[in-house]
This record gives structure tokens, sequence and C-alpha cells, in this order.
């Protein structure tokens, strides 16, 4: 689907969308980081602070991909926005695993997270390049 085939209504809408998952999803990983701060101080035990950032996280994934995932295929490369917060929330989600005992996992996680990065900036960007050619 191109961007010629979208109506004003359905872009706005998208873009509606789009807006309110990445401020949602940079609210969500505030509050996540604060949590770990606050296990991290002991105001909380640092278990629940670290459940509590592992659950944030999980379902931030979740939320972001579908979103992500669910629009046009078109746009998808133009769309990273919708994944920005979990590269925002992947500290707190990290050190979380690792203190409920994830050693290897945290260690894959993290991979996953810094490829997934690199690949989501290299399409914004080559998609800008592309864009500013004509």
């Amino acid at each position: 689907m191109s961007r010629m085939s979208l109506t004003p209504d359905e872009m706005r809408r998208i873009v509606r969308r789009d807006v309110v998952v990445a401020g949602g999803g940079a609210v969500a990983a505030v509050i996540a980081g604060a949590v770990m701060g606050l296990g991290v101080y002991g105001v909380v035990s640092a278990i629940a602070a670290a459940r509590i950032d592992v659950a944030i996280t999980a379902v931030l994934l979740a939320i972001c991909l579908y979103v992500w995932a669910s629009g046009p295929r078109g746009l998808l490369r133009d769309r990273v926005i919708v994944l920005t917060p979990l590269f925002l929330v992947a500290g707190p989600g990290l050190v979380g695993v690792h203190r409920l005992g994830g050693g290897v996992v945290a260690t894959m996680m993290s991979s996953a997270v810094g490829i997934t990065a690199a690949v989501a900036l290299g399409m914004a960007w080559s998609t800008r390049r592309r864009n500013a050619r004509g």
C-alpha cells in the first residue's frame, strides 16, 4: 500500500495512533526506570522492582510490535517511531531480567535490542536518503 492510496483521514488516524503509542510507551519507560531506581534505593524490594520492570517491558514490547506490524506495509519503514519506546525500556527490562536470575537470556536480549535498533535506524536513514533524492 502506498501513501497515495491512503486518504488523509486514514493517514491522520495512523499518525495519531502512532504518536499515542510512542508517547504512552515513553511514559511507561520512564515509569520502569523509576521503579528500577526505587528498587536500587531499597524503597521497594529489588525482586519486586525487577518483576514490575520485566512485566512493563513485555507488555510494551507486545503493544509496540503489534501496532507497528498492523499498519500499512508500505509505511513500515516510515513508522519506526512506534518502536522507539522499546529502546527506552530495554535498560530497565534487561536489568530486571538479570536480577531475576537470567544471565545468558539477558545477554541475548541485549544483543537482540541492539541489532533491532541498528536495523531500525538503518531503515529510517535509507528511507530518508531515498526520499531526499526524489
